[in-house]
């Protein structure tokens, strides 16, 4: 959390005294004191973070400016893979959450250098934030991104450190999603197109109210490239009724038992609804877009529907 929740022991008083007394015995007097310690501390982190969950559900104040780019703390930096990692930012002070309608994103912004014209050379990309609701209130939220060796962004955000900044805006909307609006929904990822399907997965399994299916086919090249694969096991484990997940590699290892190669017309006909029957919701590589949907408008909304989901109708 970026609000430092935990409990303090006492500055005062017999029962801190006591405490100092019982762990310096030796034996199961010293263990059980601090056993019972570690509980109390426990209990009150605990009873700390019921209060901000309550405050941040019944007034919550969004982090984000979807006017201005806004300077956000770097906490610390977690490996995902080889070449991804998952940057953890700070909420500032006051706000409760970062401000982040599913389905939608924000654009990042720094200045690399200048243009041959002398004039800033100002790089903005969009990210998708990480930020489960079923988490409540944290103080953080995370953005996971992958290294790209000619990308200026995500090589930029690779070399931030604790204490760096980045500057955001957002958020920008891109689908404004209903609980129980569609019965079943298809979910197509490639690669690290996978985080805008974390936004919807993590949004619809918080709200046990929320019935909708999903099914997620998440294609990458080789079975190291798959992000979050333990996580997303556990949650197709814990959720067998409402969410299903099916890998395809292009690489496959030795005993893959997953799919083989691009996601074709085959595995969405059976992992996606029927035309009319729900939603397809797709993020990835431009050729992957290419084949499935269609590529992108210029201003990178929606664009003419094409490639097999045309053709499914």
């Amino acid at each position: 959390m970026a609000t430092d929740a935990s409990a303090k022991p006492p500055s005062s008083g017999n029962g801190f005294n006591n405490f100092l007394k019982f762990v310096a015995l030796p034996g199961g007097v010293a263990g059980g004191a601090y056993y019972f310690y570690n509980q109390n501390q426990l209990e009150t982190q605990a009873r700390i973070k019921a209060r901000l969950d309550k405050k941040a559900a019944e007034n919550p104040v969004a982090a984000l400016d979807g006017k201005t780019f806004l300077p956000f703390v770097l906490k610390e930096v977690v490996d995902v893979n080889h070449n991804t990692k998952r940057f953890r930012f700070a909420l500032p002070e006051g706000t409760t959450e970062l401000g982040l309608p599913t389905a939608s994103c924000v654009v990042t912004k720094y200045v690399n250098g200048v243009k041959e014209n002398g004039k800033p050379n100002v790089v903005i990309r969009p990210y998708t934030p990480v930020e489960d609701p079923a988490d409540g209130y944290t103080g953080y939220f995370d953005l996971i991104v992958k290294q790209y060796p000619n990308g200026p962004m995500s090589t930029h955000i690779h070399s931030l450190k604790p204490g760096d900044t980045l500057d955001v805006k957002g958020p920008i909307k891109k689908y404004e999603y209903k609980a129980n609006e569609f019965n079943h929904i298809g979910l197509l990822a490639g690669g690290t197109g996978i985080t805008p399907m974390m936004q919807l997965i993590q949004r619809i399994l918080s709200n046990p109210a929320d019935k909708t299916k999903m099914t997620l086919v998440f294609a990458n090249i080789a079975e190291e490239d798959i992000l979050l694969k333990d996580y997303f096991d556990a949650l197709a484990k814990k959720h067998p009724e409402q969410f299903e997940v099916r890998y395809f590699v292009e690489k496959p290892p030795i005993g893959w038992r997953g799919g083989v190669g691009y996601i074709g017309e085959g595995v969405i006909k059976e992992a996606c609804p029927a035309p009319g029957k729900g939603k397809v919701f797709i993020c990835g590589p431009n050729q992957m877009l290419a084949s499935i949907s269609g590529t992108k408008a210029p201003d990178y909304s929606q664009g003419e529907i094409g490639g097999i989901l045309k053709k499914l109708g």
